[in-house]
């Protein structure tokens, strides 16, 4: 953010106990997890990939990814989050993995977000920051492609 005033519409996500913030601009959509295609001979953070509008994203556990117990999918909060992914590579255009409950809109400025020296074991997870009063965890977008692009 070059300027303390100029606002960044983001989203929290909930998984497990953890919450993500990504800017708005990345979620292409949250949708119920149906229409999953199951994988074999992949780690167990790889749950397959959903049939979203002719595409098949690839579906991952985001807590399995960092070690961390993964939410039911029996439950109805549990959705996909499907998310545009960074890099040009035509062949993975998003990427998808499980929220629990409702995100949370904010506005956020840069003096909203205070690091958080906590270390995280994860291997996309950026850092971890306070914003506005809530613990939330920087996602790396980046890693998290590469790591799925490796795997899948």
């Amino acid at each position: 953010m070059a300027d303390d005033f100029e606002q960044l519409k983001c989203v929290l996500l909930t998984i497990n106990e953890d919450r993500l913030i990504l800017p708005n601009a990345a979620i292409a959509e949250i949708v119920p997890v149906r229409n999953m295609i199951n994988v074999a001979n992949k780690p167990s953070w790889v749950l397959g990939f959903l049939d979203w509008r002719g595409n098949s994203v690839p579906l991952i556990s985001f807590e399995l990814m960092g070690g961390v117990r993964m939410p039911s999918l029996a439950s109805e909060e549990v959705k996909a989050v499907v998310i545009y992914t960074v890099g040009d590579d035509a062949s993975l255009p998003f990427m998808s993995f499980l929220v629990k409950g409702a995100p949370q809109s904010i506005n956020i400025i840069a003096s909203d977000v205070i690091p958080n020296n906590e270390e995280s074991n994860h291997p996309a997870i950026d850092q971890k920051v306070m914003v506005k009063g809530e613990m939330a965890s920087i996602i790396d977008m980046e890693a998290l492609e590469s790591i799925i692009k490796e795997t899948v």
